[in-house]
């Protein structure tokens, strides 16, 4: 009895250790089924490369530049355009855009003298007397360069201002009349306070000795404008001996350069064909210029000077000068007169100049360079006063 149940546990254990076993068999199938699923194929991995390295084209931004010269020269000449057509707020954008975003200093300075054209044709007075304000204060760390950019800046102001009282004049507007209605009375204050802001600055330059001549040629054609604005009669007597003083004292440098001689600059090569002016009245292959006659003189330590008019035709050596870079950006061409003393070795001493102020610098070191033969008058050498022309053209 013992034993049957003995063989009927035996038997039963047996079936159920089948079972267990059976199931583990089953679970460890489908668990390795699972696994060979979720796994790629070996062939698969080796078919795609992994590329660790950044795209270095894909990552990195693309550079930012600023605009090209070629870019400002477009939006300048666009802002020609709309000056031209009367324009002038939308001008003056883009040319302040233009001015604000070129690392060039030709194209900046070429951009603040259309500048200031368009704001004082607009009346815009206080724009233009900043833009002169921040070109005089940066005279002291520039020097020559912030100089000439203002003396630049300051003929296009007086050009600006002649253009402004002259359209008042062309309507038959009498500037000293005492019954302008308000609008006009603003304007014209608004004008004489940039004039007397103006003549500050010159006086302030005129302490510089190398610009001295510069300085006082400025302010007498400064106060020649602020007399013609004159509120009353002593606002009159006031410029009126303000303008006699600045031409005396215009006067006597001239002559302090005469008397002093001077010795020549150098000057730079000539890169662009600016051809001195032919002398009026004269054939341009002529060799020979009128008769000289000599000036009385009571010094008798120094050689005579003598009144020659235009030296054009009588130079040994001519030199011609290089287009400035600022006056082509700003497109300024015309003629320039260097008022010269040629000393008797006929070396070259310039006086004074006149015609477009961005060209005049240019024209004063390259007749500097001119060489003249020496002149003899009763067997003694003498010197001659005159000028030299130059025409400037794109």
């Amino acid at each position: 009895m013992k034993g049957e149940k003995l063989l009927r546990f035996i038997s039963q254990f047996g079936l159920i250790s089948v079972s267990m076993l059976l199931l583990v068999l089953a679970a460890i199938a489908v668990s390795a089924q699972s696994s060979a699923v979720a796994q790629p194929t070996p062939t698969n991995t080796q078919s795609i490369p992994t590329n660790t390295q950044p795209n270095s084209v894909n990552i990195q931004p693309a550079p930012m530049f600023g605009p090209t010269v070629e870019d400002i020269q477009r939006r300048i000449e666009r802002a020609r355009a709309l000056a031209a057509a009367h324009q002038l707020e939308a001008a003056a954008t883009e040319l302040e855009s233009a001015r604000a975003t070129t690392s060039d200093i030709a194209l900046r300075d070429g951009t603040s003298v259309l500048l200031m054209g368009i704001y004082l044709e607009a009346g815009n007075y206080s724009r233009a007397q900043s833009i002169l304000e921040e070109t005089f204060q940066m005279r002291s760390a520039q020097k020559d360069s912030s100089l000439r950019t203002y003396f630049a800046l300051a003929g296009q102001a007086v050009n600006g201002v002649r253009s402004h009282l002259a359209r008042y004049r062309s309507f038959g507007v009498n500037l000293g009349s005492a019954v302008l209605p308000p609008e006009a009375v603003n304007d014209l204050d608004r004008t004489r306070l940039m004039l007397e802001r103006m003549l500050a600055q010159a006086k302030e330059i005129t302490k510089d000795a190398p610009q001295a001549n510069d300085g006082l040629a400025l302010m007498e054609d400064l106060l020649g404008i602020r007399l013609s604005l004159a509120r009353d009669s002593e606002d009159r007597e006031r410029w009126q001996a303000e303008y006699a003083r600045a031409r005396e004292q215009l006067a006597s440098a001239r002559i302090e350069v005469a008397s002093n001689g001077g010795s020549s600059a150098g000057a730079r090569p000539p890169q662009n064909p600016i051809q001195p002016a032919p002398t009026r009245g004269t054939s341009a292959n002529s060799k020979q210029a009128a008769p000289l006659q000599s000036a009385p003189t009571d010094d008798s330590s120094q050689p005579p000077t003598i009144d020659a008019g235009s030296l054009n035709q009588r130079a040994s050596k001519r030199v011609l000068p290089t287009y400035p870079a600022l006056a082509r950006a700003a497109r300024a061409e015309g003629t320039v007169k260097v008022h010269v003393i040629v000393n008797e070795s006929g070396e070259v001493q310039v006086t004074n100049s006149e015609g477009p102020m961005l060209l005049r610098q240019a024209a004063e070191e390259a007749a500097r360079a001119w060489r003249f033969s020496p002149v003899l008058v009763e067997g003694k050498p003498v010197r001659l006063s005159g000028y030299i022309e130059f025409n400037f053209g794109l």
